[in-house]
């Protein structure tokens, strides 16, 4: 039996084991070839449909899995990359959601920069664990860089921190998490973490458009059904002080424990904006945390312009910032910041596992001597201290590469031309007699409007018209979808369903946004 790895079973070997400087050439060509296929993709699918074909759910699954409907067995004999490659180009590429067409308006999907695709390639080929500083020193000093970046993107002073996530699921999870192990044990006065019945009789204040995974996180943090009180948002799907106040005021009587306020910074359905200041105001006099979701509209604070539209994020206790939305990165990459970085470590630094032991201080309580090498050092910094993973991709590295080739003002530039755009389709919208707007004006890069075939005004909401309307609006949704000419969501406002334009696209144009109601005029002669 030989130590050495073996390799012969395989027909491309220097793929496997590129320990050896002849092993280079093959590495790239094998470079070579996967660019290729990502720019065939870029330019014979992604760039001339928005969805690829078929577009329903039955059919696609029977054109990927035959038919059988069902997946196929893992493969048992190796094959070449060029053979891997060309199967992605002919059952996998032609069959995507594109990002990159220039009448993509779907979810808060961008597409990518390519120094975020090129710092994604970096991060995975140099493979470094961001749970224990030891495992990838550098890696975490990156992570803390961009940190110190969201910081200030914030407007987080000294002594904040965060930690990067898979989104702003995640990054809602972790406040929600520190709402109820930091901020409620303050409340009622705790040594340990609130848990079972020590959670009951708490209420956290939230508008309709928040985004449902604080509701989720409730539920998983084991708070009853009952805590989350839901505020109805104002006309313009705005929370504002005045209505949290009244219902705090009427929890407060009842006995009840107001804990938080979880505001909104760029909604999902409409891209709304709390009234961050007057709701910090509120739970400064209350004694309440405030979490500001601003996965979406956060980056809106590095345009010089446009900046006022996200304001006193600042003034929160946590903050949700989303860099795979509106700071343009491939997925996935979420984040949470907190004004008082010290809470994370406070709510997850607990535990500690014995295989871990560089990680631990030096209180005596990671099984060792003190080490002169700096592994053990008290203020090293370790992630796996500061929330829910142990294993942590390297997501830094590809926003620290995209913040350095285009800069926070180059940002700032892609954000005012998508805020411009959505105008732009606002105006066009307000201009015709067979289209409306809800709200009339975007507050950000989110519109949200439906087709009228009858013309204006549209039915009173209720009646049978009214649900013809919004049989309509699916209707045209997915014939927009099956043409592959652009791309949008619907969402429901008022009881009623609308077509939805999330405008976070670096491709698209104002022509392009007048074509996408020419496309949908079209369509709808024939829905």
């Amino acid at each position: 039996m030989t130590a050495e790895p073996v390799t012969g079973w395989h027909p491309e070997p220097d793929l496997l084991v590129i320990r050896d400087p002849s092993s280079r050439d093959a590495m790239r060509e094998a470079g070579d070839a996967i660019w290729a296929a990502a720019l065939d993709y870029l330019y014979d699918h992604a760039l001339v449909r928005a969805m690829g074909t078929p577009s329903g759910y039955d059919a696609l699954r029977a054109e990927f899995f035959g038919a059988t409907r069902a997946p196929a067995p893992a493969p048992r004999e190796p094959a070449t990359l060029q053979a891997v490659l060309d199967e992605f180009s002919s059952r996998v590429a032609p069959h995507t959601v594109s990002a990159y067409h220039p009448r993509s308006f779907g979810y808060f999907t961008p597409p990518p920069l390519l120094a975020s695709v090129a710092g994604e390639v970096l991060a995975q080929i140099a493979q470094q664990g961001i749970d224990i500083w030891h495992a990838g020193p550098i890696g975490a000093f990156v992570e803390e860089e961009v940190l110190r970046w969201l910081c200030d993107l914030v407007g987080y002073g000294e002594g904040s921190f965060g930690i990067l996530t898979s989104g702003g699921v995640m990054a809602n999870f972790i406040a929600m998490v520190l709402v109820r192990d930091v901020h409620l044990a303050r409340l009622r006065g705790a040594i340990e973490p609130p848990r079972g019945r020590a959670l009951e009789g708490v209420r956290v204040y939230a508008s309709d458009q928040t985004h449902f995974s604080i509701g989720r996180a409730l539920d998983e943090l084991g708070f009853p059904a009952d805590t989350l009180a839901v505020v109805p948002a104002d006309s313009d799907f705005r929370l504002g002080a005045a209505p949290v106040a009244q219902a705090i005021a009427r929890d407060r009587a009842a006995g009840l424990t107001p804990l938080a306020i979880a505001a909104v910074a760029g909604s999902t359905n409409t891209g709304s904006v709390d009234a961050t200041g007057e709701l910090a105001d509120l739970a400064a006099r209350e004694d309440l945390w405030l979490h500001v979701d601003a996965a979406y509209a956060a980056a809106a604070r590095l345009s010089a312009r446009d900046a006022g539209r996200v304001a006193d994020l600042e003034r929160a206790d946590s903050v949700t910032v989303d860099p795979h939305k509106w700071l343009f990165q491939s997925y996935d990459i979420g984040g949470l910041v907190v004004r008082d970085g010290g809470v994370l470590a406070q709510a997850f630094g607990g535990r500690r596992p014995e295989y871990y032991r560089a990680g631990h201080e030096l209180d005596g309580s990671n099984g060792h001597a003190p080490t002169d090498d700096g592994h053990g050092a008290a203020d090293q910094l370790n992630f796996w201290r500061l929330g829910f993973e142990g294993t942590r991709r390297w997501r830094a590295l590809k926003l620290w590469l995209s913040w350095k080739h285009i800069g926070s003002e180059g940002f700032g530039r892609l954000v005012e031309a998508n805020i411009d755009l959505a105008a732009h389709l606002a105006a066009r919208i307000a201009a015709s007699d067979d289209f409306e707007a809800l709200p009339v004006e975007p507050e950000l890069s989110v519109v949200c409007f439906r087709h009228l075939p009858a013309g204006r005004p549209g039915p009173e909401p209720g009646t049978p018209a009214a649900t013809a309307l919004d049989a309509h609006q699916d209707r045209l949704q997915r014939a927009l979808e099956a043409s592959g000419e652009g791309w949008l969501s619907t969402t429901r406002l008022r009881g009623a369903t609308y077509l939805r334009a999330g405008i976070l696209n670096t491709q698209s144009t104002a022509a392009d946004v007048d074509e996408l109601l020419a496309i949908l005029r079209r369509l709808a002669r024939g829905a």
